[in-house]
């Protein structure tokens, strides 16, 4: 108890509830519903290593899930079906590529990335470019064989790893903003 209050004296100022030793991972956005506990001890069931805190940069969760290390494995469509139908939401995201109109590859390599597809209609209030780093709320969604084709992907654009996925993301064009 007197540890917590000294180092709560020492620290940045701050009641986030994040005094373990990982918290040096920079600006990131100070929004986390767990942050509200006051647990010294930091052992969740999400450490921030694995990205499974949301609101954590460079993640996309679906619930406590992490996505993005679902898409990498050598049969992605059924990790995927886990998370299948939940609320998804990406925290200072990638952009891999913009090879359609509506879409774009999001992650942090061509082996771990999913397909964002925008819904909504009319023009998208920011043009979505290859490097920019985006934050979305979106839905988890299965997609049939034959997806890409249907969103004008091509082989060299991923379009095989696209279907092989099963899965893609819908978020609404008002969704994405420039990550800060």
């Amino acid at each position: 108890m007197i540890g917590s209050l000294l180092l709560s004296q020492c620290g940045d100022g701050g009641d986030s509830g994040t005094s373990d030793s990982s918290a040096g991972t920079g600006s990131s956005a100070s929004t986390s519903p767990e942050s509200g506990s006051t647990s010294p001890s930091g052992s969740s069931t999400a450490s921030p290593s694995d990205g499974g805190a949301s609101g954590q940069p460079g993640t996309i969760t679906a619930g406590d899930t992490s996505v993005l290390p679902l898409t990498a494995g050598a049969d992605p469509a059924p990790a995927l079906a886990q998370v299948s139908g939940r609320p998804a939401q990406g925290s200072a995201v990638q952009v891999l590529s913009v090879p359609a109109d509506e879409g774009f590859w999001v992650g942090t390599s061509d082996t771990e990335r999913i397909w964002v597809q925008l819904t909504g209609s009319g023009e998208s209030p920011y043009q979505v470019q290859e490097g920019d780093t985006v934050d979305f709320q979106g839905t988890v969604v299965a997609h049939s064989s034959g997806f890409a084709q249907q969103v004008g992907l091509e082989e060299a654009e991923g379009a095989a790893q696209l279907d092989a996925q099963g899965h893609h993301l819908e978020v609404d064009k008002t969704s994405v903003t420039l990550a800060d």
